[in-house]
């Protein structure tokens, strides 16, 4: 059985054939394009057709209605008997109990939870996506969900600077850990990801505190390898399949 795993996020779409003899894992590397370049529908199609046609295709979409909809009609195209699945949060799924709102999470980081409890369920946890947003949850080890934050990437506060200020730089600078930062592409480059890791460490200490010492860290998400070194925790996942993975597990019937 073959199952199309799709996360159509803010910036890109990323998708992954789960078959038998391909299974996914959280360490797989997923397809992924931009949906903001103009091809990205072909590209889109000249993979799909070239595969087997899947019996199910699971959907996770926080993008532009108009992007999903492009999506479905180019499924609907390849494969015209292919079920489609778009997954919503659950207060209760495979293990894991939510505490935030379901109306307000994005379908992408309910998949994230989802995906990290095949990875660290019975185990407290973490769950970062750094992406478009950066977004921390906190999971106990029976899965109860503790709740989460959302903050600007790296790149969002590095264009906010850039774009507010006169003359600061939109890209640059070096990360040395034994130096503090000596001129301004530093002290950007710095600045942000320190930001970064202290909002983790900060919600980790305020609302993980027992759990701090063994809690399990699993990120995602183009600037997830940047952050990893700094995480106050030996127990750390890079995990760039982890919204797939969670696709993989989610299932209406599993609740």
């Amino acid at each position: 059985m073959s199952i199309l795993l799709i996360d159509i996020g803010n910036s890109r779409i990323k998708w992954f054939f789960d078959t038998p003899a391909t299974p996914i894992t959280a360490t797989t590397t997923p397809y992924a394009v931009s949906h903001h370049q103009e091809d990205w529908l072909t590209i889109l199609a000249r993979d799909w057709q070239t595969q087997i046609a899947p019996l199910e295709c699971r959907i996770s979409n926080v993008a532009h209605e108009s992007v999903f909809n492009a999506v479905l009609s180019l499924l609907s195209q390849i494969y015209p008997k292919l079920y489609i699945q778009k997954i919503t949060p659950q207060a209760k799924h495979a293990g894991l109990k939510l505490t935030y709102d379901i109306t307000q999470m994005g379908a992408d980081r309910y998949a994230q939870l989802l995906g990290a409890q095949t990875i660290a369920k019975g185990q407290d946890h973490l769950v970062i996506s750094a992406g478009t947003a950066t977004t921390i949850d906190g999971v106990q080890a029976d899965g109860q969900h503790v709740g989460g934050i959302i903050l600007p990437s790296m790149d969002l506060m590095r264009k906010s600077l850039h774009q507010y200020t006169a003359k600061l730089p939109l890209a640059g600078g070096n990360i040395d850990p034994k130096q503090a930062p000596l001129n301004t592409l530093d002290a950007l480059a710095n600045g942000t990801h320190l930001a970064t890791v202290g909002a983790i460490q900060a919600f980790m200490m305020r609302h993980m505190k027992h759990q701090a010492k063994d809690c399990v860290i699993i990120l995602c998400g183009g600037n997830a390898h940047l952050i990893a070194t700094d995480l106050p925790s030996t127990r750390v996942y890079l995990a760039p399949a982890l919204c797939l993975l969670g696709l993989k597990s989610y299932a209406p019937s599993n609740q």
